[in-house]
């Protein structure tokens, strides 16, 4: 008697319930557009390293490695690079109207990105340090740009670190000005206030939200920081997360129109050699926000040449462990092992 009460119970229930082909479409639907929101929201996070280092932002275009028909791709499969890349990103600071070193490079910046791809680090080499690179003798790495161009610099990083630099990049900081107003504004934290030695002006602790012209002053500082240009780096690198943050919370390159903005941006200059700009991009789409990591050497080391200048050197005891990390795969590891190094929010 139970057994058939319960068999007409669920013969009753099954007469109920929808069709099953219905609902997993409903479902597979469902799935799509949040795996269409992910991408959206990873592909913004690396826009910027993107519009900055490679000046071409790209879209995984609903799940297929193409560059969209709107910003001129050609529907053909873009060749991803494999394995860890680094990137050199060399921030040119034109300094002003009057200025006549309209060549200087005050930015050297490592962007490794490990061959999982889950993660990007920004590993900044102060301005001020040591090398000791062929053709150009010792000097400090800031002044390898203006001996031998981009090509000169590289050399001099990878000399320097024993790190191989598979691109490079040229930026200047009206670049990082156009992209900043393009966004409408970057929210940049600081751990303490800075007063800009070129303006007078002063930017207060925490996170606030500042225009082109005012990210490009505060990424001009270095005189009145207590670690001088050390801190400067720090600074370029919260910009860069700024940028990232920004992109990710509006899904940046939903928006074609701000896109095509962004590839038009003038004062970026690419050296690829043999890698595809667009296999570049898609790597850096692996990147979310959050997985972006500042590295750079916490305190100063100074160094008095026999001519008297001064000059910087690298931590005779951790850089040697940070240029085997990149080289090895191993900067989670690093990070772990060298807190101090990392940049805090």
């Amino acid at each position: 008697m139970i057994e058939e009460e319960l068999r007409g119970a669920f013969a009753r229930h099954e007469e109920q319930a929808p069709a099953l082909e219905p609902l997993r479409r409903a479902i597979d639907a469902l799935a799509a557009r949040r795996r269409r929101r992910r991408t959206a929201t990873r592909t913004g996070a690396a826009a910027v390293v993107v519009a900055l280092a490679l000046a071409l932002p790209v879209q995984l275009w609903r799940g297929e490695l193409t560059l969209p028909a709107q910003l001129g791709g050609t529907g053909i499969p873009v060749a991803v690079p494999q394995g860890p890349l680094n990137l050199l990103l060399l921030g040119l600071d034109e300094g002003g109207p009057n200025s006549t070193n309209r060549s200087r490079a005050d930015t050297y910046m490592l962007i490794h990105l490990p061959a999982d791809g889950s993660q990007a680090y920004l590993v900044s080499i102060e301005r001020d340090v040591i090398t000791d690179t062929p053709g150009m003798g010792k000097i400090k790495i800031a002044g390898t740009y203006a001996l031998g161009g981009a090509e000169g610099a590289r050399q001099a990083v990878e000399q320097l670190t024993g790190v191989r630099a598979d691109a490079v990049a040229e930026v200047k900081l009206s670049a990082m000005q156009s992209v900043t107003d393009a966004l409408g504004g970057l929210s940049v934290c600081l751990p303490e206030t800075v007063k800009s030695s070129h303006t007078g002006k002063a930017y207060p602790a925490g996170c606030r939200k500042y225009s082109g012209t005012q990210v490009v002053d505060l990424a001009r500082q270095r005189r009145n920081l207590p670690n001088g240009a050390y801190d400067r780096d720090r600074i370029v690198q919260r910009v860069l997360l700024a940028l990232a943050k920004e992109a990710s919370d509006r899904a940046l390159l939903s928006n074609i129109g701000l896109v095509n903005q962004l590839v038009g941006t003038p004062g970026i200059t690419l050296h690829t050699g043999d890698l595809s700009v667009l296999g570049l991009a898609v790597r850096l789409d692996r990147v979310e926000a959050a997985g972006i990591i500042g590295v750079s050497q916490p305190t100063f080391l100074s160094l008095q040449l026999g001519n008297g200048e001064i000059v910087e050197q690298l931590d005779p005891k951790v850089a040697p462990d940070l240029s085997a990390a990149l080289r090895d795969g191993t900067m989670n590891d690093f990070v772990s092992k060298h807190p101090s190094w990392v940049l805090q929010e």
